[in-house]
């Protein structure tokens, strides 16, 4: 018995320390004038594998024009990103959009309608990055606007979505690019990133603490 107990325990302490490997990144506000790539760098505590959640507020002064361009990347600018490309390059009136990777775009990937004002106005962002299916890179991005609570606790019903092989399986860093913005500023406020634990990891760690407390129960019963 104290052998399984401890085996338990060695379990339990190993899946806390892999666990511990997720993180909440708090990001500082960020106020981007000027075009840059990157315009910002931040690092993961260690590389992101599982799902990956984003949080931040967008704001603006100033006049709003065609592909003014501001949005977070995973891995380098190339790579997933989110965030604030006006009028759909010119060709809509929808602002804030999601994608995989590269340069273009699908009417999938914008909130439909997302033509934001200037402050005082302010919008919430919230995406999900992840691996679906079977695939080892990650090939789904979810965003949704101004999120509720149940959206955000069940990842269900995004406003917009990217979808294909990101090329990436793992992510270091992430990073903030800028395009195309002239007599404006813009705001990224409030801005939280997620790794996400493995889910198969946290459900074993239930069972090794449900686990021990069966055993402690067991041995109480014992006792008396």
């Amino acid at each position: 018995m104290n052998k399984l107990r401890m085996a338990l325990a060695s379990l339990a302490f190993g899946l806390l320390a892999q666990s511990a490997h997720a993180s909440v990144i708090t990001v500082p506000n960020q106020t981007l004038t000027t075009n840059a790539n990157p315009a910002a760098t931040f690092n993961f505590l260690s590389p992101a594998r599982n799902d990956i959640l984003i949080e931040f507020t967008v704001s603006y002064d100033g006049t709003l024009g065609n592909n003014d361009f501001a949005v977070f990347y995973f891995g380098n600018s190339d790579g997933p990103n989110i965030g604030l490309k006006a009028n759909c390059d010119s060709s809509c009136n929808n602002d804030l959009f999601v994608r995989m990777n590269g340069s273009n775009w699908l009417p999938q990937n914008y909130v439909n309608p997302s033509d934001i004002a200037p402050l005082p106005a302010t919008y919430t962002l919230f995406g999900r990055l992840s691996k679906l299916g079977t695939s080892n890179n990650y090939n789904r991005f979810d965003l949704w606007l101004n999120p509720t609570a149940q959206e955000k606790a069940s990842l269900t019903g995004s406003d917009a979505f990217a979808s294909g092989n990101s090329g990436f399986n793992a992510f270091s860093s992430f990073g903030i690019r800028t395009a195309n913005l002239n007599d404006i500023t813009v705001n990224f406020t409030n801005i939280t990133v997620t790794d996400v634990p493995e889910p198969g990891s946290l459900s074993l760690l239930g069972l090794a603490a449900a686990g021990m407390v069966a055993m402690r129960r067991r041995g109480a019963r014992k006792a008396a």
